[in-house]
Order: structure tokens, then C-alpha cells, then sequence
């Protein structure tokens, strides 16, 4: 029996305790999840599902013996420390954390099978390697969930909204052909840095790869025209579209870069609607970064996209001139084929 619309939401109360963010925006990110569950329960209808811990073996399926002994071993300190080089902290029991932030991700493979739509809010650490953690995540969930839908026989799109490129998910699937639009705030030196246009693909995967950055302080309208390259994942027909909904790249966010309200997010979640309607494509979706006062709003926001509800919550921004060009230009160069 189709469960067309049907949104699940994965979640568990320790959720509201776990943050691998640096010590002086934990509360924040503790406070976005808090937020968001509370208004989730208030504005949206969905079936709420309990994650099941990953276990050792699946991580190792995702990162180095080494880098999970090391996971293991700082999971043991009676202290706060840093994984990385003073982003991503680690403290007592985080081994277990990873585990079930992990684990997450397998239910929401497993119960994708019957919905529609399966969202994470506690997910989308895109920029952890193989080896290391790196930008606050210390697991890349995203590319565990990829990479074994791809054993699956799926087809996979990818579409990473995020304020900081999505480095660590590229290099997991660069060479894998998986189709993946990547829509971030881009100078050359913004964290991480990350995200060259040029950049494609290769091997199976030569081609697949569109890094759109936006130039710092893009607003609503640009963002808009970034959404347009979401035509390609139609035209691949996926089986399975896997969204990194980060919401950092909001105006009032602390980590400042872009210039975006809400209703980009919403119109996001609209668009990834639209693309299930017509490829039948599931959903899973991943709340990403989000560092604001207006954080839950905007990930709650693009719940309500999925679920076709538009929702213009704040004043549109605008882009300037010079931005618009840059980024239509950029956007056409991919289009056309021509990059």
C-alpha cells in the first residue's frame, strides 16, 4: 500500500545531549535539536522512529581501525578534548554516541523502504575522512548511508545544502557514480575551503560531482537560481535522493556566510517533493549544520516543504547585482555542460 507523504522522523531523547560541536556553540546545537523536536511535534504530522545503535563492524565499514581505535580509546578520558585540530571535541562516552548517530542512518535505510520521506536531525556529517574527524563531525554518516545503497543496486542522488562544502562525502564518492549537487558558501578560504567547480568526478564517477559555491552573503534569490541545477538529479532518475538540509547558511546563523532566510529552506524541501513525485525516488533527509536562533524554525521549515505546505516566514533577501551574475554564470556553465 503506497504511504505517499508519509514523513518519518528519527529520534531519540539522547539526542538532546549530544553535540561533537566546539565547546563554545555546544548549546547552541543542543538548543537547536530541543527546539526543533518540540516544534516538529507542534506543526507536523509524522511517524516518529527510534534509532537502532550501528555497531563496531559498521563503523569500520566507514572509517580506519585506526581512527575507531582512537574513537574508543578518547571515549574512555574523564575529559573534554579536541579529535581534530580544535573543532570536533570529544568526550566521555562518545563512542556510543557515534554509534547510535550512525545506527540512525541504518533505520533510516531500513524504514525507507516504506515511507517516503525519513529525516535525521541529529545527522549529515559530511566532512568527516576515512581517517579523522574534521568540522564537528566525527562519523560521516552520509556516506555510509550512500555507499551501501550503492551495494543495494540503487541509484543514488545527493543533494548537500550546507554553509560549508561537504569535502569528506566527495572524496567517499568521487569516483562512485553517484549524482551529487553541492550548494554552499564558497571563497577559495572559507571553512573548509573546499569545493572547486572544476572539480567533476572521476573514474565512475567523472561528471557527477557539481560543487555550486555561492560567494559569501548570497541571498534567497541566489540560492534560488543555485536550486535550478536540481533538474540533473530528474534527469539521472534516482532510486533513492539523499539531502543534507544544513541550515548554518541563514542570515542570524553565528558561523555568518550566507545571507539566506527560511523560506529557502522550505523551498528546498518543496523542490526534493517534486523530484520524488516524478523520479518515485525516497527521501532521506539530514538536519547538517545550524548554529542560530532561527536554526529549528528553518529545519522544520523544509519539513513542511516535503510535505508540500510553502511557508514564507520571513522578508525574502536579495543578492546584489554582481553576486546574481556570478552565481547564474556559474549555475550555466553546468547546465550547459560546458565545465
Amino acid at each position: 500500500m503506497s504511504s505517499q507523504g508519509l514523513l518519518g522522523i528519527i529520534w531519540h531523547d539522547r539526542y538532546l545531549e549530544i553535540s561533537f560541536s566546539h565547546p563554545m556553540i555546544r548549546d547552541l546545537s543542543k538548543r537547536r535539536i530541543r527546539e526543533f523536536i518540540e516544534l516538529a511535534r507542534q506543526r507536523l504530522q509524522f511517524l516518529e522512529i527510534r534509532p537502532e545503535p550501528a555497531t563496531e563492524e559498521d563503523l569500520l565499514r566507514i572509517h580506519a581501525r585506526e581512527y575507531v581505535t582512537k574513537l574508543k580509546e578518547v571515549s574512555k578520558l574523564p575529559y573534554v578534548g579536541f579529535l581534530d585540530e580544535g573543532d570536533t571535541v570529544h568526550y566521555p562516552g562518545i563512542f556510543e554516541d557515534v554509534l547510535l548517530v550512525l545506527g540512525a542512518t541504518k533505520t533510516a535505510l531500513k524504514y525507507s523502504e516504506f515511507l517516503d520521506y525519513v529525516y535525521n536531525p541529529l545527522g549529515g556529517f559530511h566532512h568527516a575522512t576515512y581517517g579523522r574527524a574534521l568540522g564537528f563531525c566525527p562519523v560521516n554518516d552520509v556516506a555510509f548511508g550512500a555507499l551501501e545503497l550503492l551495494r543495494r543496486g540503487a541509484k543514488v542522488a545527493i543533494v548537500d545544502v550546507d554553509a560549508h562544502h561537504g569535502n569528506g562525502l566527495v572524496d567517499y564518492l568521487y569516483d562512485k557514480p553517484v549524482l551529487k549537487i553541492n550548494v554552499f558558501a564558497y571563497d577559495g578560504r572559507f571553512f573548509p575551503g573546499t569545493g572547486k567547480p572544476e572539480e567533476r568526478g572521476i573514474g565512475e564517477g567523472k561528471g557527477f560531482n557539481y560543487n555550486v559555491g555561492l560567494p559569501l552573503g548570497s541571498g534567497d534569490d541566489a540560492f534560488e537560481v543555485a536550486l535550478s541545477l536540481l533538474q540533473k538529479v530528474e534527469e539521472f532518475d534516482p532510486t533513492h535522493v539523499i539531502v543534507v538540509a544544513g541550515v548554518d547558511g541563514h542570515k542570524d546563523d553565528e558561523l555568518k556566510s550566507l545571507n539566506l532566510t527560511c523560506n529557502s529552506y522550505n523551498l528546498l524541501g518543496l523542490k526534493v517533493a517534486r523530484l520524488s513525485r516524478l523520479t518515485g525516488a525516497k527521501v532521506i533527509g539530514y538536519g547538517g549544520g545550524g548554529y542560530g536562533r532561527m536554526s529549528a524554525e528553518c529545519m522544520v521549515a523544509f519539513l513542511e516543504g516535503l510535505k508540500g505546505i510553502r511557508n514564507r516566514t520571513e522578508t525574502p533577501t536579495e543578492t546584489s547585482k554582481e553576486i546574481m551574475d556570478k552565481v547564474k554564470g556559474l549555475v550555466e556553465l553546468f547546465s550547459k555542460g560546458l565545465i
